[in-house]
């Protein structure tokens, strides 16, 4: 096994470990804990595309582009002053922008229609969703709408790639969903509410950017085939 290829499963185990520590100081409300180790998420996935990436395409520089969104997001939303929220909001924007701009050419090569058919009701969850929690955005309201359509799209789009994007898109939709009810909709009380947000954001993200990489057509570790040579023959 090449060097990198063992570096790039080595980030994934990292990933998954400091994803098992952030849920494992949830459930234990270790706080400080939760909030040193959000914020080294995205820079794992940034390392994990970086290792598998054999050129800056379009696709990488996108997922590039949507990891750092994420990490301010991610980072933004540990800030206790006012607007960090906000802030953290239009990262992830951003995430959700990138990643259907990246998902738009997978989606054109390899539509399923099966996960097309499926992935429909998208849109009716959000759209429901967004309704049952208008009333209580406030003047969030229209950056609540964007992340709604920006978030039904990529969890669209992440149908049509392949099984690791969709399920991931499916994933990063629940997460966004449960954030949406606990911040938004009076009255609902869902038992570990972050604690599902975290681990769907978690396992949907990774899985987003598994999939991405898996549909690379080339990876830093592919043996390269050997360039045709010219024998001449004597004879």
């Amino acid at each position: 096994m090449s060097t990198i290829r063992s570096a790039h499963r080595a980030l994934w185990g990292a990933y998954a470990l400091l994803a098992l520590v952030h849920l494992g100081a949830l459930l234990a409300d270790a706080d400080l804990i939760g909030r040193i180790t959000q914020p080294m998420f995205a820079p794992l996935l940034i390392a994990v595309v970086l290792t598998a990436a054999p050129c800056r395409s379009r696709t990488t520089q996108l997922m590039l582009g949507a990891l750092v969104c994420a990490w301010i997001g991610d980072s933004v939303g540990q800030v206790p002053v006012e607007g960090s929220g906000m802030l953290a909001v239009v990262g992830f924007l951003g995430a959700l922008i990138c990643y259907s701009a990246a998902l738009v050419p997978l989606w054109t090569r390899s539509r399923d229609p099966m996960r097309i058919a499926l992935a429909i009701p998208y849109g009716a969850v959000v759209i429901g969703l967004f309704v049952a929690c208008a009333d209580g955005a406030g003047s969030l309201l229209p950056m609540v709408a964007a992340y709604a359509v920006a978030l039904a799209t990529m969890a669209f789009l992440s149908a049509g790639g392949n099984g690791l994007t969709w399920t991931g898109g499916t994933l990063f939709l629940l997460s966004s969903s449960l954030l949406g009810m606990d911040w938004f909709l009076p009255g609902a009380a869902i038992a570990f509410s972050t604690e599902l947000v975290m681990l769907t954001y978690l396992v949907g993200h990774a899985l987003l950017v598994a999939g991405l990489v898996k549909a690379m057509p080339r990876h830093r570790w592919t043996v390269a085939a050997p360039a045709p040579s010219l024998v001449v023959v004597e004879g």
